[in-house]
């Protein structure tokens, strides 16, 4: 027990520090170069269930994490895609270290994107995935998805790729690692500094505000996280025009206000008590 509760701190304070560096950078730039005025309130409510999110995740994941390594499980196929890019050229060593973690994160993103469709598309899972699409004031700091769907995403993502793919990116440069960690954040950010014509390749901030719309058209779009390729390859992508930058939200209810409403009103939708 120790072990674990000691392994689950250290991963706590890990991902704490890294939300805390990169939404406190992007805040800046929100304030320098934002789109919309929003207030310091949605913040730090964004802020203190971010809180929520890390601890009641985190330990979830530690604890399944050490279940299923102790089950042995391996995938079907193994790619160590350093191997393909080891070479005497300087070039192509550091193509290898661009291309190996974005190849390996576009792996992912292809089950992050129909566990992302199946959330918009099943009732059960898109009462969970409803408080997320609340958010008005979206940025940097309020942005959490709700703490279960962290754990949704065992049947749906970690289970199916640890039995069918793992794709290791090798040797990955720090400055990659802190850009690659740094995505979701940046993602549900309202700073005018995206990616522009990269976006056709890596999702931004404008693109995926085109999924959090209130405007009808909008809706189903751009479920991508880190990478836009799979919308392209399933035509589920729209690319925002120079100044299209819509509201977001929803009708039915508005974001989470406190800690108890975050924590149970989708249980509570689900009984009809809310």
């Amino acid at each position: 027990m120790m072990e674990y509760l000691t392994q689950a701190g250290h991963n706590m304070l890990d991902y704490g520090w890294r939300i805390l560096y990169v939404s406190m950078i992007l805040f800046v730039l929100e304030l320098i170069f934002g789109w919309n005025k929003y207030s310091m309130k949605s913040r730090l409510r964004g802020a203190m269930l971010w809180a929520v999110y890390i601890v009641i995740t985190v330990a979830f994941l530690t604890a399944f994490s050490n279940f299923w390594g102790k089950l042995g499980v391996q995938p079907l196929v193994s790619i160590t895609l350093s191997e393909y890019f080891a070479s005497e050229n300087k070039f192509l060593t550091v193509l290898g270290w661009i291309a190996a973690p974005l190849l390996s994160l576009l792996v992912s993103d292809f089950f992050y994107y129909w566990f992302h469709r199946a959330q918009h598309t099943f009732k059960f899972l898109w009462v969970f995935h409803a408080e997320h699409h609340a958010i008005r004031e979206m940025s940097a700091w309020n942005s959490n998805h709700h703490w279960t769907e962290e754990i949704f995403r065992i049947p749906f993502m970690i289970i199916p790729m640890s039995l069918l793919v793992r794709v290791d990116p090798g040797f990955v440069p720090v400055l990659a690692w802190l850009l690659l960690g740094a995505q979701g954040q940046y993602i549900h950010s309202h700073t005018k500094l995206s990616l522009g014509p990269l976006r056709y390749i890596m999702a931004d901030n404008r693109f995926h505000r085109i999924h959090h719309s209130v405007e009808k058209h909008h809706w189903n779009r751009n479920f991508g996280s880190f990478s836009s390729f799979w919308d392209l390859v399933f035509r589920t992508a729209h690319f925002p025009k120079r100044n299209e930058w819509p509201d977001t939200g929803l009708d039915e209810h508005d974001e989470a206000q406190n800690v108890r409403e975050y924590l149970f009103r989708p249980f509570q939708k689900l009984r009809g008590k809310a």
